[in-house]
């Protein structure tokens, strides 16, 4: 289980528990927040999430990347604007903060 501020996913489950509500991930979201959980507190690079999800030849994908990223906010912040817990760093990439 990884705990965020405002959320616990549950990786075996690939759900998100937030407020009372149980949250499914999908296949890309679970790869997405396994990948940035690995490397929980670290600034991850976009290159280096790409070639996570989609594979030697991530060129091109930033943009589905973006939309994943804003679907994965939209289930684990409670502010997917102000996100607190998956956060992009201008020109690097992002950082996933978790709750100790």
């Amino acid at each position: 289980m990884l705990k965020l501020y405002g959320c616990v996913v549950d990786f075996g489950r690939a759900e998100v528990r937030k407020e009372e509500k149980i949250l499914p991930l999908t296949a890309m979201e679970y790869r997405l927040l396994k990948t940035l959980a690995k490397n929980a507190g670290r600034i991850v690079t976009m290159d280096a999430v790409c070639e996570a999800l989609w594979g030697d030849n991530p060129f091109g994908y930033e943009n589905s990347l973006n939309a994943h990223i804003r679907r994965v906010r939209e289930k684990i912040e409670k502010n997917p604007s102000t996100p607190v817990s998956l956060v992009t760093i201008k020109g690097l990439g992002y950082r996933l903060i978790v709750r100790k």
